[in-house]
């Protein structure tokens, strides 16, 4: 074979027919690769909710122990019959006639014992709460006797596993037993998402192993209600769950604009949410949730009430102008109380009238006319305003008490004060709605200076008069520099420390003292039987509803894709959870990706939004190479039936060998 055939094989009319032929043969290679392998389709494996999964563990064991002959000598015990609070347990035993007990869990010391007393009954089914990590756990059970009083019949031996690494234990606890007695301070941590109790000796006692979020305030049955599982970034949470100190979940609410910062039981059960409408802006839309159905009966719209584009501090963005982060309802005055902590202000709604009461927060920035008809005129010389506050609530006698976090402690930009001078407190003002006049009547945090300074989270809490939680829990320092504001930019090599302290004030003096190297959204004292009573079965439940996934209804134009395996680097993942299909992968910022289901009856498209902010049913996290790893969801509300699933990237279609199913 010579040089003139290369030549004549490759001038321009063969070329025309070369390349088309070249192309032909590819694509044969291709079908005999891809179709007649007939690769295997498999189905994304589905996952059961919280409540249905612990039903199942539930009813385990309860068929145990039914089937068992358990007795005091011989209790039954459940550790963390849940897979949720690996210190707490079930103790179990039946007695022939009725019975009360005692039940004791030793502490390291005398004073760290818990103890609990039983209603009287045959069956009993006792909630065990306050053991320790990694140990062998005494737990003693007593018997009432009429004569002798209780009696010792019984000791359990329960063996407890390590904390995980993620939960981290206090520098110090400074107080007395005779002060905290067998409470524990829960917190929320915002690094391990992780709810903790620490005894008055900064032992853990109690923790949630599943990542939780947002306040540990208890509702009046005695149960937590937390975010749970990630709807959109930075942090809103799909839903509420209701979750008692055994880990059971009793209610998972689900919340269509995702749930953030707080919420307040009402006094007929239902509950006040902050939430979003994704409508351009954030944090600025509060529902009511009919308890029992989890029907959003009532929407309050900020922007009803405060113009979005006054009153701005250094945080103010145009979508996130309010930034709420606290709900009270003061049944005094039928009142609902809000902190936008993005304007620096705390209002007041009327629950009924649906008007404007007041507004508390330096005038500074606001329309004059605005000022005068809402806004308060300070008295007395000690009065400071409060800045970016948290935690805001009603005393008994009309009093507001808040959490001054006091970023730039102006709303003036020229008179701002230096971060090294500045400091977070606790803070109560009297109101006079009449004459709307303002007092500053308390305050602890100011003496503490910049070492007490949280640009975030934090919270307070009143106990009686003279007796407050006051919780700084968002301290931030980047190579040992006090950080000013909630978000900031961060270097390779920089170190960044968190810290957080929360404090206990009676008559002024400091009577608990606990520092952890993390940062805590909020705490909560709380005694572990306050409301126990003998653990009752009952079946969880699932309210609400979700928001419909939004589709792509513009036609999609695609490229010819031979190799349709989607590229490793992607590192895509599809989960099925029992409400939703989540979609994980690695994509490069602005790149065109869209998800596919496709059925003999319809074809649904879904854009992958591969931008930051973009107010959709997704999270990402920003890597160091321009990469974002994004998660999207698609709701099952309205999509019903067993789909395939398609991906195109970048106008190319890929065949994921992967099915679906929306019950």
């Amino acid at each position: 074979m010579n040089k003139f055939f290369w030549k004549r094989l490759f001038d321009e009319s063969n070329l025309l027919i070369i390349i088309p032929a070249i192309f032909v043969v590819a694509s044969l290679v291709g079908f005999l690769i891809f179709g007649l392998s007939d690769p295997i389709t498999s189905g994304v494996a589905d996952s059961e909710s919280l409540v249905a999964m612990q039903q199942s563990s539930e009813n385990e064991f309860l068929v145990e122990f039914s089937n068992g002959d358990y007795t005091k000598e011989n209790p039954y015990f459940v550790l963390d019959p849940y897979d949720m609070a690996p210190l707490s347990g079930l103790l179990m035993f039946d007695t022939p006639d009725t019975a009360e007990f005692k039940i004791l869990i030793r502490g390291k010391t005398e004073e760290g014992n818990i103890e609990y007393v039983t209603s009287p009954g045959v069956s009993h089914i006792i909630p065990v709460y306050g053991l320790y990590p990694k140990t062998r756990n005494r737990i003693e059970i007593y018997e009432l006797f009429d004569l002798d009083g209780y009696i010792l019949v019984h000791t359990v031996y329960v063996d407890t596993t390590p904390l995980p690494e993620s939960i981290i234990v206090p520098e110090h606890v400074e107080t007395t037993h005779d002060y905290f007695g067998d409470d524990l301070m829960i917190t929320m941590s915002t690094s391990s998402n992780l709810a903790v109790g620490y005894d008055y000796l900064g032992d853990v006692r109690w923790y949630l192993s599943k990542e939780m979020s947002w306040t540990p305030k208890l509702l009046d049955n005695g149960n937590f209600l937390f975010g749970y599982r990630n709807l959109v970034d930075p942090y809103y949470s799909t839903e509420l769950i209701e979750i008692d100190f055994l880990g059971k979940v009793h209610t998972q609410y689900n919340i269509p604009g995702g749930y953030h910062h707080d919420y307040f039981e009402m006094p007929n059960g239902n509950l006040l949410v902050g939430t979003n409408d994704f409508d351009g802006t954030l944090e600025d839309i509060i529902i009511e949730l009919d308890r029992s159905t989890g029907e959003i009966i009532r929407t309050l719209d900020v922007t009803d009430y405060i113009n979005r584009l006054d009153g701005q501090s250094e945080m103010w963005t145009l979508s996130d102008w309010f930034h709420l982060n606290s709900i009270f309802y003061d049944v005094n005055t039928d009142s609902i109380i809000l902190s936008g902590k993005n304007q620096d202000i705390v209002i007041s709604v009327g629950y009924s009238s649906n008007e404007l009461n007041w507004v508390i927060g330096d005038p500074n920035n606001w329309d004059p006319d605005f000022v005068s008809e809402y806004f308060f005129t300070p008295e007395g010389d000690d009065f400071e305003w409060q800045y970016a506050q948290s935690s805001v609530s009603v005393l008994e006698n009309g009093d507001i008490f808040l959490f001054d976090n006091g970023i730039n402690k102006n709303k003036l930009r020229e008179f701002d004060i230096d971060v090294t001078d500045t400091y977070s407190r606790g803070v109560i003002y009297s109101i006079d709605t009449e004459l709307m006049t303002i007092e500053q009547v308390y305050e602890y945090g100011k003496i503490l200076g910049v070492t007490f300074y949280s640009p975030d989270k934090s919270n307070v809490h009143y106990y009686d008069i003279d007796n407050y939680l006051i919780h700084s829990g968002g301290q931030v320092a980047i190579n040992g520099d006090i950080v000013p504001f909630p978000t900031y930019d961060i270097l390779e090599d920089d170190i960044l420390s968190y810290s957080s302290t929360t404090i206990e004030v009676e008559e002024g003096i400091v009577v608990y003292d606990m520092e952890i190297k993390d940062n805590i959204y909020q705490t909560n004292r709380i005694s572990l039987y306050d409301k126990a009573v003998n653990f009752t079965t009952s079946q969880g439940s699932v309210l609400g509803t979700q928001n419909v996934t939004k589709e792509y209804t513009t036609e999609i134009f695609t490229k010819i894709n031979i190799f349709e395996n989607i590229p490793v680097d992607y590192d895509v993942i599809f989960e099925k959870e029992f409400d939703r299909l989540v979609v994980k992968g690695t994509f490069n910022e602005g790149e065109s990706v869209y998800i596919i289901l496709v059925n003999n009856n319809e074809t649904k498209q879904y854009l992958i939004p591969t931008v930051e902010n973009s107010f959709l049913d997704m999270c990402l996290d920003v890597c160091h190479d321009g990469t974002l790893d994004i998660t999207f969801f698609i709701n099952e509300e309205d999509v019903s039936g067993k789909y395939e699933i398609l991906l195109i990237i970048d106008d190319k279609e890929y065949y994921t060998y992967k099915t679906v199913i929306f019950e």
